[in-house]
């Protein structure tokens, strides 16, 4: 049998559009420049398979981060800071981790390891986790380093949604699929994060 494709909002992911991929942090400064963003990306959003519908779901709260981080100012800056290592440590840590051990170890098996997606992902999973390291260390932070980190963050979750998880799909048999989806349920019932 196929994989299913979800239906409805939750199962879709938040790809963004071209108009908003250079977007200036600053050129929408209002929560309804944001939701006006989120709808513009709706409009390329791609149904992804029920087994994968939870990484993509923590993907659109990974975006919204992201977007917060990359209108940082420096008036507001430790409290983007706060938020973002709130997120680390709810969310994006297990998020990663997830990735690491169930995801991409399946898809190996058909792309191989130096595989330039698999790499790609991973070395940005590293560099993230390097920023995120700089955020906790407790010195002062200035809006340029939540800038960068959220420009980072945003074309990787791109990256995994546009690319790499369509590629997994695509890959994987339905049966390997199934398990790679039935693991991150179990995973998600110990993992509930606060915002997804």
């Amino acid at each position: 049998m196929p994989p299913t494709r979800s239906e409805g909002p939750e199962a879709r992911h938040l790809a963004g559009s071209a108009s908003d991929a250079g977007a200036s942090p600053t050129a929408a400064g209002t929560d309804g420049d944001l939701e006006s963003l989120l709808h513009a990306s709706r409009v390329r959003a791609v149904q992804r398979s029920n087994e994968l519908a939870v990484l993509s779901r923590e993907h659109h709260v990974a975006l919204k981060l992201a977007l917060r981080l990359q209108r940082a100012t420096n008036v507001d800056a430790e409290t983007v800071r706060q938020a973002t290592l709130d997120f680390w440590r709810e969310e994006g840590r297990e998020h990663f981790r997830l990735e690491e051990e169930l995801l991409l170890p399946a898809f190996v098996r058909h792309a191989g390891a130096d595989d330039a997606d698999v790499v790609r992902v991973l070395v940005e999973h590293v560099d993230i986790r390097r920023r995120i390291g700089d955020l906790e260390t407790g010195a002062p932070v200035d809006s340029a380093a939540l800038h960068a980190l959220g420009e980072r963050l945003r074309d990787h979750v791109r990256h995994e949604e546009r690319t790499l998880f369509g590629r997994i799909e695509a890959a994987l048999n339905p049966e390997e699929l199934g398990a790679v989806g039935a693991a991150l349920q179990v995973a998600g019932e110990a993992h509930r994060p606060p915002r997804a």
